[in-house]
């Protein structure tokens, strides 16, 4: 009878098949835009104060096997679906993305944790967002570590990656009913690994546009403070008008108030025996108002305004008419009441 005797190689080859454990996890994600996300396939209730293979690594990414060259693998959900994860992804995060426009840049919080979870990280971007065609993108904010990837001193510890978008790109890719998307992918250069993850991102509206937008409006209110201008400039005309006129209405208010003058005269004279006045006393007031008025400043030769004895304001044509109106009262009144 022969017994199967384990061997040295057997032991190398099962552990060789099984899946070595992720030791970094990119937990969350926002982009220049706002948003909110993280790397696929990671699980928010996976705790994050340990090193240990399970729990602690259960949700955290390696790039080898049959995903080695799209989004990698994890422990928990073994290849990373692209679809299905950014799905997750959504559902954990209020059903957006990190919204990242050109020229703008998606910052990250990588959870290390242990040693070979850490720095440094390089990052690629695919315009698809199908994890088929990488193209390297500038790490701005980066996390220390050895040329390996290691770093004790950072274990268990969420640190900050930043990477930097294009200012030409866009993302074309149509992923979880969602349009405009790329995947970012980061990953460090440890040998057990790399470690790290593929963040699926949406492109905002380019923000030169907005900006164009914004100047329309402007140019618009520009019109209007034109439009404002024309509308004060027309009262202006309009005001000219009212100060013409108001000449106007000032000379011929002197001249009735003139002619009412001599009328009034000429009533008071007539209507001697009412007001009790003497008709030589009447008279004489007549004519001294009316001759007050015609015959102020004679030698003046303008045309400016003159006061009246009794306040109303007259021009030199207002006082000829005067004294012709005097003269032909002064038939009227008979001989013996004039002096």
């Amino acid at each position: 009878m022969h017994f199967f005797q384990p061997s040295i190689l057997s032991f190398g080859l099962l552990a060789t098949s099984s899946l070595v454990a992720g030791h970094s996890a990119i937990i969350a994600a926002t982009g220049d835009q706002g948003g909110a996300g993280s790397a696929i396939g990671v699980d928010p209730n996976t705790p994050r104060d340990g090193t240990r293979r399970n729990p602690f690594q259960q949700d955290a990414t390696r790039f080898r096997g049959n995903a080695a060259d799209s989004c990698g693998e994890t422990l928990a959900g073994g290849d990373n679906d692209i679809e299905a994860g950014t799905q997750q992804v959504m559902a954990q995060n209020g059903n957006t993305l990190p919204q990242v426009s050109p020229g703008g840049s998606i910052q990250m919080t990588v959870h290390q944790v242990n040693a070979d979870g850490a720095g440094p990280y390089t990052c690629m971007i695919d315009a698809t967002g199908t994890g088929t065609n990488w193209v390297p993108i500038q790490v701005t904010t980066n996390i220390e570590g050895s040329a390996r990837g290691r770093n004790r001193e950072t274990n268990t510890q969420d640190l900050p990656l930043t990477a930097a978008i294009p200012a030409d790109m866009q993302c074309t890719g149509t992923v979880a009913g969602q349009q405009n998307v790329c995947m970012v992918r980061c990953q460090n250069p440890a040998r057990a690994g790399p470690f790290g993850g593929c963040v699926p991102v949406q492109m905002a509206a380019p923000a030169n546009n907005t900006g164009n937008a914004a100047n329309a409006g402007n140019a618009a209110n520009a019109g209007n403070a034109a439009n404002a201008g024309n509308a004060a400039n027309a009262g202006n005309a309009a005001n000219a008008g009212n100060i013409e006129n108001n000449g106007n209405a000032a000379n011929a208010g002197n001249g009735n108030a003139v002619a009412n003058a001599g009328n009034l005269n000429a009533g008071n004279a007539a209507n001697t025996v009412n007001t009790g006045n003497s008709p030589t006393n009447a008279a004489t007031n007549g004519n001294r108002n009316g001759n007050a008025n015609a015959v102020a400043n004679p030698n003046n030769n303008n045309r400016s305004a003159k006061q009246t004895a009794d306040g109303a304001l007259v021009t030199d044509d207002d006082e000829e008419e005067e004294v012709g109106l005097t003269q032909r009262l002064r038939r009227w009144i008979p001989a013996s009441a004039r002096k």
